[in-house]
């Protein structure tokens, strides 16, 4: 059992908000626009009591003001639909949809079941008279052939559900109460076979190193040691202390005990006749209590407790701890399965560590015989694997007016989505879904975090543009959220344009027409073919682009074609040298100076680039403003 999908009504921040969810689910978005929301909305569901107050409810509910929290499961296991029940889950099923409700201080569960809907006005009664009461109309009306006369509540129950199972042509599809299957209180019948863990940004290992029912190590205990033998032997022994604790009483006290009993009833009898007074000794429960586990740490010849160890060990003994449970319930075979939340998981990590961490929750999601589903809000690129940009959930806060409130919307690019965006562009989707490290794709993961980003062709072209935002007096694209991208060749533009726009992140593609490749190899003196090759290729790519992007297609397009795309006349070297002369001198200097690389090398274009005295203009400030205005027209 995992959960495929979710949606949240009224909760906090979130409006109404679809979440489609994977083997492993990582979301992004800025600080604020409700990521950790939606973690909090499912612990809610899973693990909440019911003290939610009205400040809960979104700013901007009027008339509905109930929290709904809706999770739908898939890949129900046999043991899944035994849980659940036939009602809930018929023999073959694979999905299960339940809800969680608050409204105005109730709270209740409910479930999406095949079920005779009378019957479901009588479990859905208040109390026992009034469920006789409708029971008995329903006798009556003979709706129900074959009800027997009500008894109790109990029988009532026994009698629906066979019925029901006798007459599966009768059953509708209709929402039920299934507080019995993740109640409160303890009585959650799912637990063991779906639980929802959320290692909250603030939680402390410290108290989850206690053994307790609801701690880690206690669910770890509960997987994986076994008491039987110990508490066996425990009843044992406290059989063994009970029976030579009557012996010993019977012989220092026994005596003594009867004597003093007689003298008591002599006294007594002077007063009324016919009684007479015993004594006995009682003893108290001496059964040994099972002992309970504590959690040290070995650091060299010292052993300490969690807590005096640092925040980055205690947050890895945590995950660790959950990796554990859930191989655990694995190697069992009993087809449980731990949904993992994480609130940033790279919190207090060494970058290499918080890049073995992405690996082994991607691994550990991937398996999926391991029996854990994993989902986290995340800041860290660490965390996102570009390969697996489906994975990605975008989340947006966004106020439309002044006298309007945000509202939270989630963005994916499925496999799907992103093919049929492709389509028409003469590129395969063979790589996306291969899962193959791709160049142009490898260095989306910042630009999955970005407000809006700056598609270019090389790495030289992202140093050239980074250097020009970070010169005296300016302001550096990422204080405003922008992230400029290279995707390693304009024929590979399309693929990471598609991802980012499925994406909902404003895109700006530039690139070069490279109309002047034909001239530079006959002026290199290579043949004539050659050269109307790469000139008739260039073009071809040309107009490639202008198509997917939906521009007019021309041959060699020049300058800001729209507000999302700028094509350099030829190419942006030709561009600097017409428009920006004295960048090439401060290259050379830098080379020379031994601070920089001879060739193309990014590092040195984005350090000419800032260092440069005189200031860019024409082309080079027409992309800088577009790119600008991407985040500028964004509410």
């Amino acid at each position: 059992m995992r959960i495929k999908s979710i949606r949240v009504k009224n909760f906090r921040c979130l409006e109404d908000v679809r979440v489609d969810m994977g083997t492993l689910t990582s979301f992004v978005g800025p600080n604020g626009a409700g990521k950790s929301t939606v973690l909090r909305a499912l612990d809610w569901f899973f693990n909440g009591e019911t003290r939610l107050v009205d400040e809960d409810v979104y700013s901007g509910a009027v008339e509905d003001r109930r929290i709904s929290v809706e999770v739908k499961f898939s890949d129900l296991s046999v043991a899944d639909r035994e849980a659940l029940g036939s009602t809930y889950a018929p023999p073959g099923s694979t999905t299960f949809t339940a809800w969680r409700i608050w409204d105005n201080g109730s709270d209740k569960m409910t479930a999406r079941a095949r079920s005779f809907p009378a019957f479901e006005e009588i479990r859905n009664a208040g109390s026992a008279k009034e469920k006789k009461g409708l029971w008995d109309d329903l006798i009556a009306r003979g709706e129900a052939p074959g009800l027997p006369k009500w008894k109790n509540q109990g029988a009532a129950d026994q009698a629906m559900t066979l019925w029901e199972s006798d007459n599966p042509d009768r059953l509708e599809e209709t929402e039920s109460g299934v507080t019995h299957l993740f109640g409160f209180n303890g009585q959650n019948k799912l637990s063991g076979l779906f639980d929802f863990v959320l290692v909250t940004a603030d939680l402390r290992a410290s108290e989850e190193s206690v053994e307790g029912k609801k701690t880690i190590i206690g669910r770890i205990l509960e997987r994986t040691i076994d008491r039987k033998g110990a508490n066996a032997a425990f009843e044992a022994l406290a059989k063994e202390v009970s029976e030579k604790q009557t012996a010993i009483n019977k012989k220092h006290l026994g005596e003594q005990l009867n004597d003093l009993a007689d003298a008591l009833t002599a006294e007594v009898r002077a007063f009324t006749a016919g009684r007479g007074i015993r004594l006995h000794t009682r003893t108290s429960d001496l059964r040994p209590s099972p002992a309970s586990i504590s959690v040290g740490i070995s650091d060299a010849l010292n052993e300490t407790s969690v807590d005096r160890q640092g925040h980055g060990f205690q947050r890895a003994l945590l995950i660790s701890s959950l990796k554990l449970l859930a191989a655990r319930g694995a190697q069992g075979n009993d087809g449980s399965v731990i949904c993992l939340a994480i609130e940033e998981p790279e919190l207090f990590q060494h970058p290499t560590q918080a890049r073995v961490f992405s690996k082994v929750l991607r691994d550990l999601a991937d398996n999926l015989t391991g029996g854990l589903q994993v989902m986290y809000a995340t800041h860290s690129p660490y965390f996102i694997d570009p390969r697996f940009f489906d994975q990605v959930r975008r989340v947006t806060r966004r106020q439309q007016r002044p006298d309007e409130h945000p509202s939270v919307s989630v963005h994916l690019a499925s496999l799907d989505a992103v093919t049929k965006r492709l389509n028409g562009s003469e590129v395969t989707d063979d790589a996306l879904r291969s899962r193959w490290d791709q160049v142009w794709t490898k260095n989306l993961a910042e630009a999955f975090f970005a407000d809006a980003v700056v598609l270019v062709e090389g790495d030289t072209d992202k140093g050239i543009l980074d250097g020009i935002a970070a010169r005296k007096g300016q302001t550096a694209l990422e204080v405003e959220g922008i992230t400029v991208a290279y995707s390693g060749g304009k024929q590979h533009l399309f693929i990471p344009h598609a991802i980012l726009a499925e994406l909902s992140i404003p895109t700006l593609v530039v690139f070069d027409n490279d109309k002047g490749g034909g001239l530079r190899l006959r002026a290199n003196g290579k043949p004539e073919h050659d050269a109307a090759a790469t000139e008739a290729n260039e073009i071809r790519t040309n107009r490639r682009l202008l198509a997917y992007l939906g521009e007019t297609v021309v041959d060699n397009p020049e300058g800001q074609v729209s507000a999302t795309l700028h094509v350099w006349a030829d190419r942006l070297e030709e561009v600097i040298e017409n428009e920006w002369g004295e960048w090439n001198s401060t290259r050379q200097s830098i080379v020379d100076s031994g601070r920089g690389v001879a060739g193309k090398n990014a590092a040195t274009y984005a350090l000419a680039a800032r260092e440069c005295p005189a200031a860019p203009s024409g082309e080079l400030i027409e992309v800088m403003v577009a790119a600008r205005a991407l985040v500028a027209s964004t509410p």
